[in-house]
């Protein structure tokens, strides 16, 4: 859960800036999801979009082996997108809201360590899955 935690915290923190190459993301994701967060933040930067506000997360471990873990979460999202220049919202305009989450995280192994990292992530918008 700490690493699952983690990466979101990573993701707010590139977010708030549009830095697709914050250290905070490789070291607590990796890909796919890693380069699906890199390639939004690029787009967001070129067209001079950052994120402001948090997201409040309620996982809950749905699977765990070896060398994966399946997370489901139900978060609520107070973060919008904003110019950066102007600080005006990005039209469409949502207000906050419960989105669902599903999350892969897999154990990445190196010459010193294993860390787990989230490698995929589906959300859904709007709503949550059943039972939360």
């Amino acid at each position: 859960m700490t690493a699952y935690r983690a990466a979101w915290t990573a993701f707010e923190h590139a977010a708030a800036t549009s830095n697709a190459f914050d250290p905070r993301l490789p070291a607590t994701m990796t890909d796919p999801l890693l380069e699906e967060v890199r390639r939004a933040l690029v787009s967001d930067k070129s067209t001079g979009i950052v994120t402001r506000g948090a997201i409040e997360l309620h996982p809950e471990l749905a699977a765990l082996s070896d060398r994966e873990a399946t997370v489901f979460d139900c978060t609520f999202s107070y973060s919008e997108l904003i110019y950066s220049r102007t600080a005006k919202p990005v039209p469409p305009v949502t207000p906050p809201e419960h989105d669902g989450v599903k999350a892969t995280l897999t154990l990445v192994a190196s010459k010193r360590s294993a860390t787990w990292k989230v490698s995929q992530q589906t959300i859904t918008e709007g709503r949550c899955p059943p039972g939360y």
